[in-house]
């Protein structure tokens, strides 16, 4: 990355407020399979575990699943155990996608619980949001959600905003997103990463410059991530299938039997050939991106805050087309679906099943630790 980059300094904390969908997977797993390698170089990735959102749940106070039906609290003794071991001599790098829903007062005592805006830096990972858009609603399917597309991008872009779009843009307000943690460490001590879309070791650069890694140290991982947008027809079959059974559904249900024996299985185990249709961003909702996106560039740059990245990279137009809804999905994809279904319900026991889950999950590069928030737009 041609940005200079100074690294934090011993003893510091580097704390990752990684926006949804800008590279965090890809980092949050190369950072845990360097973990014993990492020390050797000064720097501390907290845990054993492949994510640290469970320890971001129980610091921040909050619930994971549908408030309404089967919402898990984590233990704060989770929190404290990661804070204990983030007292470390060397630099430590605490990272999760769920600090950018964590208000302002509740992530200004989990900074003091780090150190204080002493001992903490924070960086905020960014993308165009025209990039985002897209995976935003994927990701709400994997939480239940049924509504197409095309009423998401509707609802996100309202001119009165309803509770789920302030939910969205309180997470995807890239300038409110660093004003709100620099204000609690300090802007000189607050990065703004941009992430331009396509580049696929960005991220790592800056966080190997952050860390005072060598160059590639991350980024030639031999890691397989399997973390990809699902096609317009797996996206269709998850969005029907929701309307059909979610409501009838708890948390615990909807989490094993949908997210995990049939979406996991289909999304991370199958490779779709290359002419298989993707979702497409209609050009009104590229256009209000577009836009979105201009002033998140300006507002970013002229902050105050350290950035690495060319921020106008924010502002970058998605491609667009006329939003069509799937009418069919491939075979091979609905056979991959009943096929993690059949093989997660007949393990004979629990214990089996999770077992199962975990193996499937080591092999793409994941764990079964807290992934997304089931309460979003």
């Amino acid at each position: 990355m041609a940005t200079p980059v100074s690294p934090i300094a011993n003893g510091e904390v580097l704390l990752h407020v990684g926006l949804h969908k800008t590279g965090t997977t890809a980092l949050q797993v190369a950072l845990a399979d360097a973990r014993l390698d990492l020390e050797q170089h000064g720097v501390r990735y907290p845990g054993t575990s492949t994510y640290q959102h469970r320890a971001i749940m129980g610091g921040a106070g909050k619930a994971y699943g549908w408030q309404d039906r089967g919402a898990k609290e984590v233990p704060r003794k989770t929190w404290d155990a990661l804070v204990s071991q983030s007292r470390f001599k060397g630099r430590t790098i605490v990272s999760s996608e769920f600090l950018d829903n964590v208000e302002a007062d509740v992530a200004a005592r989990m900074v003091a619980d780090l150190g204080g805006p002493q001992r903490v830096r924070v960086v905020v990972t960014l993308r165009s949001i025209g990039a985002i858009l897209p995976s935003a609603w994927q990701q709400r399917l994997k939480s239940g959600y049924a509504a197409p597309y095309s009423q998401f991008l509707t609802t996100i872009f309202a001119e009165q905003r309803s509770r789920r779009a302030e939910r969205f843009w309180f997470r995807h307000d890239q300038v409110e997103q660093l004003r709100r943690w620099a204000d609690i460490v300090g802007y000189d001590r607050t990065y703004a990463v941009i992430i331009p879309d396509g580049d696929r070791t960005a991220i790592f650069d800056a966080f190997e410059g952050l860390l005072a890694l060598p160059a590639g140290f991350l980024a030639k991982r031999e890691v397989a991530v399997a973390n990809r947008s699902m096609t317009a027809g797996e996206a269709e079959f998850l969005r029907r299938l929701n309307k059909e059974v979610a409501d009838e559904l708890t948390w615990d249900q909807y989490a094993t039997k949908v997210r995990e024996g049939i979406v996991l299985t289909m999304v991370e185990t199958r490779k779709p050939p290359a002419e298989e249709p993707r979702i497409q961003t209609p050009a009104w909702a590229a256009d209000q991106a577009a836009e979105y996106g201009q002033r998140f560039a300006e507002g970013v740059a002229a902050l105050g805050v350290q950035v690495i990245g060319d921020p106008g990279a924010l502002a970058k137009r998605p491609r667009s087309a006329p939003y069509r809804r799937a009418r069919s999905m491939p075979l091979d994809a609905a056979v991959a679906a009943a096929a993690g279904l059949v093989r997660y319900e007949t393990k004979p026991a629990t214990a089996g099943r999770r077992q199962a889950w975990r193996v499937l999950t080591r092999r793409s590069g994941r764990d079964d630790t807290v992934r997304e928030d089931a309460d979003e737009a």
